[in-house]
């Protein structure tokens, strides 16, 4: 399993089905979208995730950072002058363990290019259905957890019946 995601942001919008009807009225919001999916990603693998922004051809103004704080989660805006792609590239080539890397992008250039380094590819609605799937694990386990947790009466009781039961136990 890949212990680093390289994410082409606008390559990943613009291919899954979701996301691609978002991005036609608000920009900001598909991109908003697609950050708390990945944050999703990081915060149930803990997985280290760079979710990479073209910077070419975009006003600073389009550029708005993001202050959520997500262990793990890098949201990178490349420079003007260098695109997802370059930036991703240089970044897989870089790494010392290329084999734990993941790329995810629908473009056939730079998936190419990754796997003949070593890293692991895959494509934008195969990774969003991979999120859908961490997370649907997480929710299941919680409501296992509660469901177990549910046995005891105190947790079924109401706010008021439960100080109703403390008042008369400390009355005994």
């Amino acid at each position: 399993m890949a212990r680093t995601y390289y994410i082409d942001g606008y390559n990943v919008i613009h291919h899954s089905s979701a996301l691609r009807k978002v991005i036609r009225h608000d920009l900001e919001r598909a991109r908003e979208l697609l950050i708390d999916r990945v944050a999703q990603l990081c915060i149930t693998m803990g997985t280290e995730t760079y979710l990479v922004f073209d910077g070419r051809g975009r006003s600073r103004a389009d550029k708005i950072p993001h202050h959520r704080h997500v262990d793990h989660l890098h949201v990178v805006y490349t420079p003007l002058e260098k695109t997802a792609d370059a930036w991703i590239e240089r970044e897989v080539y870089k790494h010392h363990d290329r084999m734990a890397v993941c790329v995810v992008t629908n473009d056939r250039g730079i998936r190419d290019l990754c796997r003949g380094m070593g890293a692991l590819t895959m494509d934008a609605e195969n990774f969003l259905t991979t999120v859908r799937e961490s997370h649907r694990d997480v929710d299941e386990v919680v409501q296992r957890k509660a469901q177990v947790e549910s046995h005891f009466v105190e947790d079924r009781l109401s706010g008021d019946s439960l100080e109703a039961l403390r008042r008369l136990r400390e009355k005994l």
